[in-house]
């Protein structure tokens, strides 16, 4: 007689769980209110000529021409490209230099530096009375 109970009770509670199982409704409550959010990828890039290169802080400082660039920005001496990112900046700074690309993070610290080719023989004439030659653009 135990048996027959005991077996009966085993086969409904089976049943119970496989109904149970497959009609298993999805809560509508967020569990994943504590996973963190991803960082946004906020880098700037932008052209410009360099006007100051100072090393007077832990990281070398850098100012740059034109509206597009403001601020003082940073160049990290953790960087494994430091030394060829202040040689490109160095070189821009120099009067007839290149202007360079360079792409910063949203705290100014310097990611990467390339140079402007196109620019790097471009020479303004040193008598302000005398006119640009505009044809060397469209070569």
């Amino acid at each position: 007689m135990r048996f027959i109970v005991l077996s009966i009770l085993l086969i409904t509670c089976h049943t119970l769980q496989a109904q149970t199982q497959g009609t298993k409704k999805k809560s509508s409550v967020n569990t994943n209110m504590y996973e963190a959010e991803e960082p946004k990828d906020t880098t700037k890039s932008f052209t410009a000529k360099v006007r100051v290169v100072r090393d007077i802080s832990d990281d070398p400082e850098v100012m740059f021409e034109g509206d597009g660039a403001s601020g003082i920005y940073t160049v990290p001496r953790r960087n494994k490209d430091f030394a060829a990112m202040l040689k490109k900046l160095e070189q821009s700074r120099e009067p007839g230099g290149p202007s360079v690309t360079v792409s910063a993070d949203e705290d100014k610290n310097i990611k990467s530096v390339d140079l402007n080719k196109s620019t790097k023989g471009f020479v303004p004439p040193s008598d302000p009375n005398q006119k640009w030659d505009l044809q060397q653009f469209t070569k």
